[in-house]
């Protein structure tokens, strides 16, 4: 089963680079055969690059409410009715990729949330969200690893 982690966000604005940041992370470990991981940044293109995928993990930075760092994961098909849409690109490419694929071929989605402390210009991420960093590299691994998603 083909897999795609795909690290979003603008790495020009501290922690809305964060998936970008996960992304390069994941690029020097081992990942199991099938697993491929993208760095998808701000270009809205990149669902296109996921034809083909029956898995995608999706990694972006989130705003929930909670302490800068906090990981969320989000699993299937989710309502986004409390996700800050302004600080969360993957709404937009998960939007985008149920749009595009035929009804009932649309892959299994993860999406791997991080809150960000700072979204402003810089390419260093705050203390908190790089602290983050190793945790959810470990957490995609695991996913990745899970034979089934849905429940």
């Amino acid at each position: 089963m083909r897999t795609a982690i795909v690290g979003i966000g603008n790495s020009l604005m501290r922690d809305d680079g964060v998936g970008v940041h996960v992304a390069r992370a994941l690029t020097e470990t081992s990942l199991p055969c099938g697993v491929e991981v993208i760095d998808g940044g701000t270009d809205p293109d990149v669902v296109f690059a996921l034809d083909g995928f029956e898995r995608v993990v999706v990694v972006d930075a989130m705003r929930g409410g909670e302490a800068p760092g906090t990981v969320y994961r989000l699993d299937g098909d989710v309502e986004f009715d409390g996700v800050d849409r302004g600080a969360c690109h993957d709404v937009g490419l998960l939007d985008t990729l149920r749009a595009v694929r035929p009804v009932g071929e649309a892959p299994e989605v993860v999406l791997l949330g991080v809150e960000p402390e700072e979204i402003d210009w810089g390419t260093e991420l705050s203390p908190a969200v790089r602290a983050s960093v190793p945790r959810v590299v470990e957490i995609v691994h695991g996913v990745v690893r899970q034979k089934t998603w849905r429940s």
